[in-house]
């Protein structure tokens, strides 16, 4: 069957999807489904468990589709092989095994390596790394590293604590790498470090402009930069208005939120975030020597440091030391904020946005938050305590929620992008890998760090116009669902699958010869699917679909739909199954059941 033909399908099967995914409800109750409700269960035996374990799936280790809904939480993309390693392991197994796997390596070192290779390869010593270097290796990190959790982490912190390339270091790789770096290093880390990190990071200084952050000189009519400040307390640590632990919002007698922080307490935290300037500098003030200057943390200059008392929030002074110590400073204020006790709500409920769904209910960010407080061990900010504690928690595993319609979120563009590489084990012929992820970000406007301002790619308060907002929910991924991005999602599967065009490999210097990187073009591996297309195999074929990509939650009216095109096709040739395989693959990711995640 010609493209042409495929093409014409496509858009009725599309729309069929969407109408049965309008309408398809569940009818059926499964034993493991959490969903009992009032049934009774005894047991003949004298064995110690409950037989409520099996009504409400406490006694089973996860089957392959909930090993599967699990990983869709806890990893970018995920294979077979990987289902099979949760499902035999159990889910806080997995955990603990992934939050001993070390870091694969080091994003600035594999940017340093690219620049090596430009370097030599022009034999221009002064050339500079440009943006490219910075997308491959951040590919080449998603594509080797087996630390599939730590990976999920950084991205879901690199969404909340912004940098972005649409900025002043745009075309510089050394500028993202280094804060990349930060993110994996931190994942499992404590959040007051990664606070610290990212307030000494050059990139984030130049972002949120307290690089150059001069001390108040009334007489030039000079004053701290607000901007850090500003941003440190609204999307990093408390928020905008005061929140009880489980997230919600604490009002005044009025039934108002009361602000976490007011204008007067901004310009107190600006002065914290004076003196520091570039590790490479002689002079305060000044700007980049050279494109490496964003490697090193920037460096505290006390004579251009807001000398005095800086009165911060719930009562805390900075003292007026003597010498002035704008790094005493900085740590006071850091840990202020981080003491606050918006700060475990705030941030909990971020990560379980980023990670498992949109509207988490209040008992489930308390929960979480408790664990930021206290690991069990007395120590606050442990974020492999809080990962751990989002992933394990009943709302997040509970199968009884894949029914609940304010359960879960859209997937992102971009993730449903990588997860295509995992689920169907692309490959080069060198084991190593380019991606400038250009044309998902041209179709979508998303790929790491590269969101339009610091408050992401969408807000995590977003509320569509119609049920969504007069429900007071949340869905920030519909921010930027549109008819731009819906269409060229598909357009882009269109390319990837039917095209075979899956990854964009691009020379990393001018006139670099193609043949220095044909080794590294990326190939899905569908030799599994490519045996189950013959009609009598083809709910097998959908079934492994399902399992790998929606985490068996495609309904019967939606796989119907899909066996039904796909029965048109022929099936003689090699070229006919792998369209029939790909427009299988290509008709789930459209569909409604696999685009919102439960």
């Amino acid at each position: 069957m010609n493209d042409q033909k495929i093409r014409h399908i496509i858009p009725i099967a599309i729309g069929l999807l969407w109408f049965i995914g309008l309408s398809a409800q569940r009818d059926t109750i499964t034993l493991g489904y959490g969903g009992q409700g009032v049934m009774i269960s005894a047991s003949s035996n004298t064995h110690p468990g409950h037989p409520d374990n099996t009504m409400n799936q406490d006694g089973f280790l996860p089957n392959q589709n909930a090993a599967s809904r699990f990983l869709q939480h806890a990893s970018l993309g995920h294979n077979e092989s990987e289902i099979e390693a949760v499902a035999t392991a159990g889910y806080e197994t997995w955990i603990d095994s992934q939050l001993v796997v070390p870091k694969a390596f080091s994003v600035l070192q594999k940017i340093r390596d690219y620049h090596r290779i430009i370097k030599d390869s022009t034999a221009n010593p002064a050339a500079t790394v440009g943006s490219r270097p910075w997308r491959y290796a951040w590919w080449q990190y998603f594509m080797n590293s087996p630390d599939l959790l730590r990976q999920r982490v950084a991205l879901a912190l690199s969404e909340i604590c912004v940098i972005s390339e649409n900025s002043g270091f745009g075309g510089n790789a050394y500028a993202m790498g280094p804060y990349y770096d930060i993110l994996l290093d931190r994942a499992f880390g404590n959040y007051k470090d990664l606070l610290r990190d990212i307030t000494y990071n050059a990139a984030m200084s130049v972002y949120l402009t307290h690089l150059n952050n001069p001390k108040s000189n009334p007489a030039t009519n000079t004053y701290p930069d607000e901007n850090y400040a500003r941003e440190l307390m609204q999307l990093f640590t408390i928020g905008t208005v005061l929140l009880n632990n489980n997230g919600t919002e604490i009002l005044d007698n009025e039934g108002r939120p009361i602000d976490a922080y007011d204008n007067d307490d901004i310009l107190e935290y600006s002065k914290i975030f004076t003196g520091l300037t570039w590790a490479d500098r002689t002079q305060f003030g000044r700007g980049a020597l050279n494109d490496t200057s964003y490697i090193p943390d920037l460096v505290m200059w006390n004579s251009f440091h807001e000398p005095g008392v800086k009165n911060l929030l719930n009562g805390f002074q900075v003292p007026d030391r003597n010498p002035v110590d704008g790094v005493a400073d900085i740590e006071d204020a850091l840990q202020n904020l981080f003491d606050h006790p918006n700060t475990p709500p705030f941030v909990c409920k971020r990560l379980i946005q980023r990670m498992v769904t949109s509207n988490p209910s209040p008992a489930y960010v308390n929960d979480v938050a408790n664990v930021f407080i206290n690991n069990g061990s007395g120590v606050r900010g442990d974020l492999s305590k809080v990962i751990k504690a989002i992933l394990l928690h009943q709302e997040a595993r509970g199968c009884e929620n894949c029914d609940v319609p304010v359960y879960g979120m859209l997937r992102e563009p971009m993730v449903r992008y990588f997860q295509i590489h995992k689920a169907f084990n692309a490959f080069s012929t060198s084991g190593n890998y380019r991606n400038d992820l250009s044309y998902i970000y041209t179709l979508t406007g998303q790929r790491p760090l590269a969101s339009p301002s610091v408050f992401n790619f969408f807000q995590s308060d977003f509320q569509p116009i119609g049920p969504i907002a007069e429900g007071d929910l949340f869905a920030p991924e519909f921010q930027i669902t549109n008819a731009q991005t819906i269409q060229g999602f598909v357009n882009g599967l269109y390319r990837w699958l039917f095209d075979g065009d899956i990854s964009d490999e691009y020379s990393l210097y001018n006139n670099e010869p193609a043949g220095n990187y044909s080794n590294q073009i990326a190939n899905l591996d569908l030799s599994e699917e490519l045996v189950l297309t013959q009609n009598d195999w083809l709910h097998v074929l959908l079934d492994r679909l399902n399992l790998l990509l929606a985490n068996g939650s495609l309904t019967q009216p939606t796989l119907q739909t899909i066996k039904t095109v796909l029965q048109q096709f022929p099936n003689q040739t090699e070229t006919e199954r792998r369209q029939k395989v790909t427009l299988a693959i290509y008709l789930v990711m459209t569909s409604p059941d696999y685009q919102i995640k439960r």
